[in-house]
């Protein structure tokens, strides 16, 4: 399973201050690259729920691809940003 790490949820949650309508992440891979969108759940999503974070859905095939990875945050110049990470980057 997916793990998110506090920082990650804190970047979620920031996000999510300026967007109110933002309720829940959909999390995608396109072209092999990790996408964060507003979505809504779909049947047979993944969901993961904490008290007083946005909701994170993803499909099964998304939730398969990441079991072994971690979302964290990267300090860049330009601010943080979400990072996927294999477990194995460690």
């Amino acid at each position: 399973m997916l793990k998110i790490t506090p920082d990650a949820w804190n970047r979620l949650v920031e996000i999510q201050s300026t967007r109110p309508d933002l309720k829940a992440v959909r999390l995608r891979i396109v072209n092999g690259l990790l996408k964060c969108h507003k979505g809504r759940q779909k049947d047979g999503d993944q969901v993961i729920v904490v008290r007083d974070r946005p909701t994170i859905l993803m499909s099964p095939q998304v939730a398969e691809s990441l079991q072994d990875c971690s979302l964290d945050v990267h300090r860049t110049d330009q601010g943080a940003r979400l990072r996927l990470k294999k477990f194995t980057d460690f």
